[in-house]
């Protein structure tokens, strides 16, 4: 998820519908609009800036990937996620995102490993604390969508892309401890040498063990 600029030609040239989709998935992502929370369309429309439909438009299509859920007589709401969803999306994820990490080590080369430490670099000027959040979710779906993308399979990049998108909807950061983070941190490092070996199978077993670390933050933490 990138931050944009809604003052932008280039995102104020949209269709209605589009800008409003990426509108109402970004306050859903930031968390402005909890699980369970109503949409309402002419609210929605005031802060979209149009009428209606597009809102109405991007609704069907926020359902369509999971964010939005329709309830008979009571319209749209933000959909609610239990501990067991977010495990299964975890649990997918580390299945798609490790053979991708596989297929990222056959095809990387020296300039893909520099963007991944740059990556990496940035992440760790952070520290972890709740203003931070938003920066390091965004720095992390930039390191994974790019191995995603030195996968060079798009249907698998886009398949795991729409799950990363709900993971970051469960929003796991928020049960990570420092020490969470700094392991976190060393996975990405441990990646990206993997990667630059051309190692295949130590590329994807560490993705697994990364993702599934942040599954089992998940659901100890709701357990708890």
């Amino acid at each position: 998820m990138e931050v944009l600029d809604t003052e932008s030609p280039k995102f104020t040239n949209l269709p209605a519908p589009e800008r409003a989709y990426i509108i109402i998935r970004e306050a859903i992502l930031a968390g402005e609009y909890q699980p369970n929370n109503r949409l309402r369309e002419d609210e929605l429309a005031n802060r979209v800036g149009t009428s209606r439909t597009p809102v109405r438009t991007a609704l069907h299509r926020l359902s369509q990937d999971g964010f939005v859920v329709f309830h008979p007589n009571s319209g749209a709401a933000v959909r609610g996620w239990t501990r067991k969803d977010a495990v299964e999306i975890f649990q997918v994820r580390a299945c798609l995102e490790s053979c991708a990490a596989g297929l990222a080590a056959r095809n990387a080369t020296p300039r893909d490993i520099r963007d991944l430490e740059l990556i990496c670099e940035e992440m760790e000027s952070y520290r972890l604390a709740p203003e931070t959040v938003e920066s390091l979710s965004v720095l992390n779906r930039k390191f994974h969508t790019k191995i995603l993308k030195l996968a060079g399979n798009s249907k698998l990049e886009e398949t795991a892309l729409s799950l990363m998108d709900i993971g970051f909807l469960i929003r796991s950061y928020r049960f990570f401890s420092a020490k969470d983070e700094q392991r976190s941190l060393i996975h990405h490092r441990d990646l990206v040498a993997a990667i630059a070996a051309g190692d295949g199978d130590w590329s994807s077993s560490i993705m697994k063990s990364h993702i599934m670390a942040a599954c089992d933050l998940v659901r100890t933490s709701e357990e708890e």
